[in-house]
Parts: structure tokens; sequence; C-alpha cells
């Protein structure tokens, strides 16, 4: 089913294994409970851990509960993605006690991530998560959205050899959706001792040259991948969005199925908040494939949207401008209320930037929009993100 990399070109050329009959799964509606649970989760090797995991990983950045928590693991989605900062720690506690109530431990392959990227922090701070997780090891651990290669050297090899010889961590790897991706991506292929990485990866980046050589690099390295951030923005533009769902596609369905066409991604992790949100997406892995139809309307609400969307390579804009503004945040911190629903959330990540980097009056946004390589309105979005979230 995923047997490469794609392009634009090629994924709108390739009908996919349902051919001419497809339907589209917004047209085809919801299935039952009995009736998404009843078929098996797909599985993937990730990379050259050889461990199988589920393609479709539950992102707990926003809500963790135990109904939730129920409704993910009865449709065989045991890739649970945590860190220690989301919900102020409050996540990777929400979980630890589900899965010890429940005696669940064994059956769920954890993730967590250090914001400190520093060895021995990162080595350190290891503890706070095992407690927090009432577990004596988690599967992977993750340096939380790394965007410097130098962090991947010699100290912090040895540091997580150091904790997998002590039994707390099975693997070891990093997020990033950072400006600095693509470097990031090609020391982590060099350096030999990088399991999995999880990523910012979604349609709008197929067409990315850079990321997609990182990506091969790593793939032929046998590095994990799994995607994030896989919507791409496609719970905003509203107008664009009902423009499409007249048409009976499901954007959301969609743009996880165009990521997992990709051969080098062996799953996603994705932040569902409610029950609905679950088995949606539980549905869509299941009937991942892509029939023509489909495929060409998510190119089409590609290309109605693509100058709305900070891929956040922040360090081509940011540079142009006479004020220390933060674009790639900011405009970030935008989707989180707008896209992800989290208002408060992305109010409370505004207001902790320098006071600086949040005062936008007077500046010229014409020689950052002229760099900007997808000509995104950056003066436009800044704008109005300063006024939703201050």
């Amino acid at each position: 089913m995923r047997k490469g990399k794609i392009t634009r070109r090629e994924f709108l050329a390739t009908s996919g294994a349902l051919g001419a009959g497809a339907v589209l799964a917004g047209a085809a509606g919801l299935a039952s409970a009995e009736e998404s649970r009843a078929a098996a989760m797909p599985i993937a090797t990730l990379g050259k851990t050889g461990v199988k995991v589920p393609i479709l990983g539950m992102g707990s950045a926003l809500s963790v509960t135990p109904v939730l928590l129920n409704a993910v693991l009865a449709e065989g989605i045991t890739y649970l993605d945590t860190a220690q900062g989301y919900m102020e720690g409050q996540s990777e506690k929400n979980i630890g006690q589900f899965l010890e109530k429940n005696g669940r431990r064994q059956d769920c392959f954890i993730v967590t991530k250090c914001e400190h990227h520093d060895a021995a922090s990162f080595g350190a701070r290891l503890a706070g998560s095992l407690e927090s997780l009432r577990t004596e090891y988690v599967d992977l651990y993750f340096l939380h959205d790394l965007g410097d290669p130098g962090r991947l050297d010699q100290e912090m090899k040895e540091t997580t050899e150091r904790l997998k010889k002590g039994k707390k961590i099975r693997f070891f790897g990093f997020s990033s959706h950072h400006g600095n991706l693509v470097p990031t991506l090609e020391k982590a292929a060099q350096v030999g001792f990088v399991d999995a990485i999880m990523f910012k990866y979604n349609f709008r980046d197929y067409d990315n040259a850079a990321l997609n050589q990182a990506m091969d690099l790593c793939a032929a390295a046998g590095i994990g991948l799994i995607a994030m951030k896989t919507q791409g923005g496609a719970v905003s533009f509203q107008e664009g969005v009902d423009k499409f769902k007249a048409k009976g596609f499901n954007p959301f369905q969609a743009a996880l199925k165009s990521v997992w066409a990709d051969g080098r991604i062996h799953g996603l992790v994705s932040a569902m908040k409610n029950l609905r949100q679950v088995q949606e997406n539980a549905q869509a892995a299941r009937n991942s494939e892509m029939g023509m139809e489909e495929r060409e309307l998510l190119l089409e609400y590609a290309a109605a949207t693509d100058h709305l969307y900070c891929r956040g390579c922040g360090q081509l804009c940011e540079s142009q401008l006479q004020a220390p503004l933060q674009v790639a945040d900011t405009l970030r911190y935008r989707m989180y209320s707008e896209n992800y629903g989290e208002p408060e959330r992305g109010r409370a990540l505004y207001a902790a930037l320098p006071a600086e980097a949040r005062r936008i009056e007077g500046v010229d946004f014409s020689a950052a929009e002229a760099a900007c390589p997808h000509r995104l309105p950056i003066g436009a979005l800044m704008r109005e993100a300063a006024q939703k979230l201050a």
C-alpha cells in the first residue's frame, strides 16, 4: 500500500487500490463502534526497532480522560504520545493513572518527550516522567521539538545508551516542527543512534524537495518515521472546508490517508479530543486507500488554501524584519487557537512570548512577505493573530 514517496503529480495520477468504485469516506458515513472495532487496526514496523506499532497514534496534548483512553484502546490505538509539558504535566499523570488502574501498560507503546535538550537534563528529567506515567520504562523517549543538529552528539549518544542499559527507555529519538527540521533530520541519519523521529508532515509537503531528500536519508538509515501536524490546517478556512464537504468530502480523513500513502511513514499521531474524532480517525486508518476523486478533491483543497498555511520556516521571513518578531511561533499559536479549537492554549503561549516579539505596531512586513516561498500575507495574518491572541 505504501511503497515510497509520492509527488503531487503522482498522488493525483495514482487511483489507489479501491479504483474507480471507491466511495468517499465522508459520503460513506461513520460506521457503528462495533463495526469499526471488528476490523483490526493496521500496524507497521517502526524502522530498525523491529517493533510493530499501529499506524494511528493518540496525541495527548489536548485532552486525556478515562473515557477517551478507553475508546482509543478499544479501537486498537495503543501508541500513546505524551510529553512532560503537556497540560502542565497532567497528561502524563492521567495516562499513568489510567493504565495502572486498568492493567493496560503492557498493551501500550508509550512515548514521552523532554523539552530540555542538554544531555544531562534530558537524562535526569526522565525520572519524573516515569513517576507520572507509573511505569518503570518508556518505549520511546524524545527530545521535544529539536531544531539543533548539534544536540545529536557523543554526549547525547552516551546518555541514551545509559538509559537503555538501565532499562529506563527502549528507544530514543526526537520530535520536530522546527524551522530547522531538514538539517536536523539529515544529522539524525548520520549519527546512527536515533531510533525514531516524529515530525511535521502532511499533504502540503509533497513537493518539498529538501524535506523529501532528508526523509529518504532517514528511511535508508532505518529510522522510524512518525508524522504529526498531519491536517495541514484542514480544519481552518471554514468556507473552503464547507465547500468541499458539500461534495461528500471529509478533509480530515483525507489528510490522514494522504500521509499513510507515503511508504516512508510508519505511522502518525493525531490529537483526538472526542469520541467522534477517535472513531473517524480509526475508520480512516482501516480504509486508508484513497480513490481518485478523493485525491483530486484533496489537491483542489490544498491549492485553494496553501497561501494561508504557514510551514514554520520562520528563518526565511523573520530575518527580513526590522523587529524581533517570532512569525512562525505566532502563526502556530494562531493555528492552535483557530484550527485545533484551543484558544486558551494559543493565548497562553502567545502571552509567554517576549514583549518585543508581540509588538507589531508599525512593522513593515513587505520584505518578509517577499521572502516567503509560499507568498503568505504575513502582515495580515500576524495582525489578526495579535488581535485574537492578545
